[in-house]
């Protein structure tokens, strides 16, 4: 029971820690602190006591106030009744902990030995002094081929009998001994298929009283090692082998870069022996300019324990340097020291020809230098150490001369020549198939001088050609000694002959690129055209010499400056928006026409072509070709003003044709009101009023007269005879005239003050022409009144005449201004001036034929006239006619007499009016008239009797028969009959070819008395 009394020694509550207050006397305070793992047993233990009387005796663990546990071994007894009945009971506790500690390391150890021992492979037994087996791990009962239990207290005699393994007797003997520790190999045939070797270690294990120890073995199979080491052993002979005969130089060395072995090789390669190069630094004979590298990539690879690389040079024992390429790896010995293995191999030679193709592949050797070949032919000497290099190309049609362009010879390079390929190897070059002569090059082409002259024994020859793989020249090595070439050598020769190939097309295509381009040059600078090259911004980049010089300027002027400086300034606008489009668009195209301004400020007329040129690189740039059309434009001006004048002259001759028909039907009937009233006047001598009024008919007859001059005078068609007249003279009498009739409110001021301004010309005519500018001038003034300036002065007109006045023969010219202040007329009316019938004047106040007529005089006097006007600025009429170097004689009063006559007289008029008042005229004048309306009928009569007639007096225009077919007619039938023509107007009669004919007078209609009478008299 938990609550049974029970008496604890204090010590015993000490041992768990507590104090006697802290463990009360009951059973409950021991039972709470059992260990439950114990607590079964322990009441097991104590029930087997009281219902048995078992001894009691258990061991148990108790917990302690810092809830540990402690072991006690306890021991009781009980007091039982005469039945066997408990009556109490008492025992003691004895504190086990370290010994039971103690029990359960050793335990512990035991079993992790018996595990290590059962684990093993390797073989452990301990045998007693009589050589009784105490311990065998499994692996040693194995190779007995027996159970551990079969071997434990055996002897070796009773394990083995008479043939004792000696795997576990040998050495027994000297180890019971004590000859101390015993180890050796033994060879053991198993089960196995092969021999196994084991390495046994035998030792004393205790010892009795009589001295006597037992024995400790230890067997490891070592039948992998042996055969790893015999592996290692093969393994460095051979290495050793491959170390002593390796082409590559081997070098072993210590973390602090000393040699500790070298390869036999080095001798070869370098002149050194081993004895010159152990315990030296490896970086000693480094060049000094590769050596910090070198020191550098050492290090790193000993401090990581990786590998490295480096590319140096190396100092021969004679001096020289040579290339190394060296790859290296850092390793550590057995017993940890740091060590490196250097594998080094001699790349001089490939390092010169990595140079040399550098040479071509990093530019060192320029394409288009001048001196490309012979760098090249130096590179490939010196990167194949031979005497002779050359390089030599083909004379295009020479057959077999060559010339050469680069010659090295043993150390100089000689001069370019010309040779025959002729029987050498350079012909078999030259048909396209490399050659290669390693020797007896002399023997086998004995004909060859230049391998003769130069002793050459060993050929090497490559043939040069171009994209079309044509052969053009031929690369090769020479040397006066035999040599084998390389593989490498051929293959670097292979690469310098494609690249002097390469540059050999290059040389021949810039040669014929120079001479097209100077050709080009020559026809650029010489082409009768302007060439500008622009970029963007319309800066002159080049411009062709012909194109400057035209321009009056040097080329180095215009470059850099702007294409605009030599454009006329009322064009740049123009000359911008097409250039502008041009280049936005990138397109070819023409700019509209345009002027430009020479240095000399002569200004020309050009049309220019504007074409983008794409360049490989940089900006684009635009052609500019600019043709000279001054010429061209001053001839469509002058076939213009032609054309216009042709288009007026077209005008004025169709009004002609109109107003010669009218002037001649009116001819003839102002010659019947003239002739028929001037009849009158000679026979009313008596009657001054009849006198006077028929005076009006007479001069109403003549204002007619005038009339018809001037239509006639219009067309050109007036054939009155012109004189010498006095312009002078005539504007002042026209202008007494002005004065009379304009207002008080227009002034009028003259400025002719000169000698000499005599013409020649009809002075009706010019009159009619001042009279109808100054009425014109009257007219735009009329309203607000203004100025009238007349000024006449000379003017002189070279060759090239004046592009307004028409094509006026060169001489000196009277030039008459007249200007008014008036209304102006607007320019769109300007050129339409002096078309017929146009006129500027409204309806019903003007007819249009003024000015027409005006500009129909001025140039039937060989003359010009212009006009210049601006809206509400007047108008200004320049004339120029051709001025007389004479002096005009004062002319004497006519004296109106008619001449009396006699004859017969044979008048011939289609108008009857005309040949009524012939009749009477001729006959008043003492004439017998025969008189005629038909040409034929005329004719008819005169042929009937040609003597019966003293003059004939015919009209040129009439419907059936002409007067000049009249005239032929009758001076075919009597040639010396005088006859006289009278004509208004005709195509095919003019005054000199009547005369030609033989008519003896020539008369204008209308035709007046006195005219009439004279002709006749003379």
């Amino acid at each position: 029971s938990p609550d049974c009394p029970v008496w604890y020694s204090p010590q015993f509550i000490a041992l768990l820690g507590y104090e006697e207050s802290e463990f009360p006397g009951v059973m409950g305070s021991w039972e709470k602190r059992l260990h439950p793992e114990d607590r079964e047993r322990v009441f097991e233990a104590l029930t087997n006591h009281i219902e048995k009387q078992i001894p009691y005796h258990v061991e148990s663990r108790l917990r302690t106030k810092s809830n540990g546990y402690r072991w006690f071994e306890a021991t009781g007894e009980g007091t039982f009744d005469p039945n066997g009945v408990l009556l109490r009971g008492g025992g003691t506790l004895r504190d086990i902990t370290d010994r039971k500690l103690a029990e359960d390391l050793s335990k512990r150890n035991h079993a992790l030995l018996d595990a290590v021992l059962e684990e093993m492979s390797d073989v452990v037994y301990v045998k007693d002094q009589d050589g009784r087996y105490l311990l065998v791990n499994p692996a040693g009962a194995v190779i007995m081929g027996k159970a551990i239990n079969e071997v434990i207290g055996k002897t070796d005699q009773e394990l083995f009998g008479n043939h004792p393994h000696a795997l576990f007797v040998q050495g027994d003997d000297q180890v019971m001994c004590c000859a101390g520790t015993q180890t050796f190999e033994v060879e053991v045939q198993d089960q196995h298929p092969v021999s196994r070797t084991f390495l046994v270690t035998k030792d004393s294990f205790g010892s009795s009283p009589k001295g006597q120890s037992g024995v400790l073995g230890f067997a490891r199979d070592i039948t992998f090692r042996k055969a790893a080491e015999l592996t290692i052993q093969e393994r460095e002979k051979r290495f050793r082998a491959i170390m002593e005969n390796a082409y590559d130089l081997i070098t072993e060395a210590d973390v602090e870069g000393r040699f500790l072995y070298v390869s036999p090789n080095f001798k070869e390669a370098l002149g050194y022996t081993s004895q010159d190069l152990l315990g030296t630094s490896v970086f000693a004979p480094v060049h000094p300019e590769d050596r910090e590298g070198v020191v550098a990539e050492f290090c790193n690879g000993m401090k990581t324990q990786g590998s490295g690389r480096s590319v140096y040079r190396y100092r021969h024992q004679n001096g020289e340097y040579r290339w190394f390429e060296s790859t290296g790896r850092a390793f550590q010995t057995a017993l940890g020291e740091l060590r490196a293995v250097v594998i080094s191999r001699d790349i001089t030679q490939r390092k010169q020809s990595e140079d040399a193709l550098a040479t071509i592949v990093k530019g060192t050797v320029i394409p288009g230098s001048p001196n490309f070949f012979e760098v090249l032919v130096g590179e490939l000497a010196k990167a194949l150490c031979v005497s002779m290099v050359f390089l030599s190309e083909r004379i295009e049609g020479a057959g077999s001369q060559a010339r050469t362009l680069a010659f090295w010879n043993q150390d100089h390079f000689e001069p370019s020549s010309e040779y025959d390929c002729l029987g050498g190897p350079c012909e078999q070059v030259f048909q396209g198939s490399p050659v290669d002569y390693p020797s007896g090059v002399q023997r086998l082409f004995p004909r060859s001088e230049t391998i003769q002259s130069l002793a050459v024994e060993a050929y090497y020859g490559i043939p040069l050609f171009n994209a079309q793989h044509e052969v053009v020249g031929n690369l090769a090595l020479m040397d006066t000694r035999p040599f084998d070439l390389s593989s490498q050598g051929k293959y670097l020769l292979q690469i310098f002959s494609a690249r002097a190939g390469a540059e050999l097309e290059r040389k021949r295509a810039q040669e014929d690129l120079q001479k097209s381009q100077d050709q080009y040059r020559e026809l650029y600078d010489q082409t009768p055209l302007m060439y500008f090259t622009v970029d963007s911004q319309g800066l002159v980049l080049s411009v062709n010499q012909y194109g400057a010089q035209w321009l009056g300027y040097g080329v180095e002027e215009l470059l850099g400056a702007s294409v605009f400086s030599v454009v006329y300034e009322e064009d740049r606008d123009l000359f911008q928006s097409g250039l502008g489009k041009r280049l936005r668009e990138s397109s070819k195209g023409v700019l509209p026409e345009f002027r430009k301004v020479k240095k000399d400020g002569t200004i020309i007329w050009v049309r220019e072509t504007v074409q983008a040129v794409e360049k490989q690189s940089g900006p684009r740039v635009w052609l500019l070709s600019c043709e000279d059309i001054t010429e061209r434009k001053r001839t469509e001006e002058a076939l213009a003003l032609s054309e216009t004048q042709l288009r007026h002259t077209q005008k004025m001759e169709a009004i002609g044709t109109l107003a010669s028909g009218i002037a001649h039907d009116f001819n003839n009937i102002l010659g019947a009101i003239l002739g028929y009233s001037e009849l009158a006047m000679a026979y009313a001598t008596q009657d001054e009023r009849l006198k006077s009024y028929l005076n009006e008919v007479v001069a109403a007859g003549n204002r007619a007269r005038d009339l018809v001059k001037q239509i006639l005078a219009f067309s050109r068609r007036s054939e009155k005879d012109k004189e010498a007249i006095d312009l002078q003279l005539v504007i002042r009498d026209v202008l007494r005239m002005v004065r009379a009739s304009f207002p008080s409110s227009i002034e009028i001021r003259t400025s002719m003050d000169l000698e000499s301004t005599v013409i020649y010309g009809d002075p009706t005519q010019i009159q009619q022409v001042i009279l109808n500018l100054c009425a014109n001038a009257e007219y735009a003034m009329r309203e607000e009144g203004g100025l009238l300036e007349i000024t006449l002065g000379h003017e002189g007109i070279s060759g090239e005449g004046i592009s307004d006045m028409g094509l006026l023969k060169a001489g000196s010219y009277l030039r008459l201004v007249i200007r008014d202040s008036g209304k102006g007329i607007p320019l769109d009316m300007v050129e339409r001036i002096f078309d017929p019938f146009f006129t500027t004047k409204p309806a019903g106040e003007g007819t249009g034929l003024g000015l027409a007529v005006v500009h129909g005089i001025v140039h039937n006097h060989g003359g010009g006239i212009t006009v210049s006007s601006r809206p509400g600025e007047g108008t200004t009429f320049t004339i120029l006619l051709p001025r007389l170097d004479v002096v005009v004689p004062v002319k004497p009063e006519e004296e109106i007499a008619w001449p009396t006559g006699s004859g017969r007289i044979l008048f011939v008029d289609d108008e009857e009016m005309l040949t009524r008042w012939g009749t009477q005229f001729l006959g008043h004048l003492g004439y017998e008239v025969v008189a005629s309306v038909n040409p034929y009928d005329a004719l008819d009569l005169f042929r009937a009797n040609p003597w019966a007639f003293d003059v004939v007096v015919t009209d040129q225009t009439m419907p059936t028969m002409n007067g000049e077919a009249l005239s032929r007619a009758l001076l075919g039938i009597r040639a010396d009959i005088p006859i006289l023509l009278c004509t208004g107007f005709s195509h095919t009669m003019t005054q000199e070819k009547a005369r030609q004919l033989g008519i003896r007078a020539f008369l204008m209609k209308p035709v007046n008395g006195l005219s009439l009478a004279l002709a006749l008299r003379d």
